[in-house]
């Protein structure tokens, strides 16, 4: 075994080798913990009426069944957990830092107003929404709010609203448009493709020719001669 130069060397104070005092400091290591320290603390705090807390006067959402309830946070330097007095998850949001006053993290809202898109109309989640999808919902049915609201759960990432929006005005080019055709120009701006043409409602179905009825076709196919069994 080759040993490094510096070990092999005496110690210049105590004479003795440097591998030697090695191995008695060695027999003084501590264990290391089995599990990683978690450097944050816990903070329990009141929600509002819409599900938000308030922690160093930024605000954080929770979720709608949440309002007016007490929740635990569990902060760190750079996240905010948000869990219920059982130490259950209900979201997880970067802490804010800045100029930056809320932090939102739609898919509980989403959830609960795709089964009931009349409450939207009393809460403040207009208000959230990007003004594009705010004015959109205004203008839809009961149903229609179900299925947008549906689709903007499955297909928002990282509570960025950008392609969305895109996919919204992109829709909108021919009317009012369906949740199918949201999701079609989603899909076709996500994968980059050449040319992103909404689906339009305004197809013009080509006329039918008049239908004959009888049985004057046959005439016309024996050349006008009636067939007879003899």
């Amino acid at each position: 075994m080759i040993c490094c130069a510096k070990v092999c060397e005496p110690h210049y104070e105590k004479g003795i080798l440097q591998s030697k005092l090695y191995l008695q400091d060695k027999e003084e290591w501590l264990l290391l913990p089995e599990k990683a320290f978690q450097c944050v603390r816990y903070q329990e705090l009141k929600a509002d009426k819409y599900g938000f807390v308030s922690l160093d006067d930024k605000q954080y959402s929770t979720s709608p069944r949440f309002s007016q309830q007490r929740v635990k946070l569990c902060i760190s330097y750079n996240s905010v957990i948000v869990l219920s007095e059982n130490n259950e998850l209900i979201v997880k949001h970067s802490r804010l830092y800045g100029t930056r006053r809320k932090s939102m993290v739609w898919q509980p809202y989403l959830d609960l107003l795709s089964k009931r898109p009349k409450a939207i109309k009393y809460s403040s989640i207009y208000n959230q929404f990007p003004e594009v999808w705010s004015n959109y919902l205004r203008n839809c049915t009961e149903e229609e709010q179900k299925e947008a609201l549906r689709l903007v759960g499955r297909l928002l990432k990282n509570q960025d609203f950008s392609l969305l929006n895109k996919a919204l005005a992109l829709a909108s080019q021919n009317g009012h448009p369906s949740a199918d055709q949201i999701k079609h120009c989603f899909y076709s701006l996500h994968n980059n493709k050449g040319t992103h043409e909404a689906i339009s409602t305004n197809l013009v179905v080509p006329t039918l020719p008049t239908v004959t009825r009888g049985l004057n076709h046959y005439d016309t196919f024996f050349k006008g001669g009636v067939y007879s069994n003899g």
